[in-house]
């Protein structure tokens, strides 16, 4: 019974921080101009276009890890 209950306060946990960080992230929208309604449904309705932004973004940052690796090797 207890493994039932920690994976449950985990899930709430987690969901609870995820909420967090969604209204940190529509702020900031918001702050910039952009209402967050419109953001949701950008999101909703191009998830294509944010799973290619995803990993374009992935992309640089591992890119950029290897050149700091490369650099620390080669220096």
């Amino acid at each position: 019974m207890k493994t039932k209950t920690a994976s449950k306060r985990k899930k709430r946990i987690w969901r609870i921080i995820l909420i967090l960080l969604t209204a940190l992230a529509f702020s900031y929208l918001y702050t910039r101009g952009v209402s967050p309604v419109w953001t949701a449904v950008a999101i909703v309705f191009c998830r294509g276009f944010f799973r290619f932004l995803y990993a374009i973004a992935c992309l640089l940052v591992t890119l950029a890890i290897i050149a700091a690796i490369l650099s620390f090797l080669i220096f």
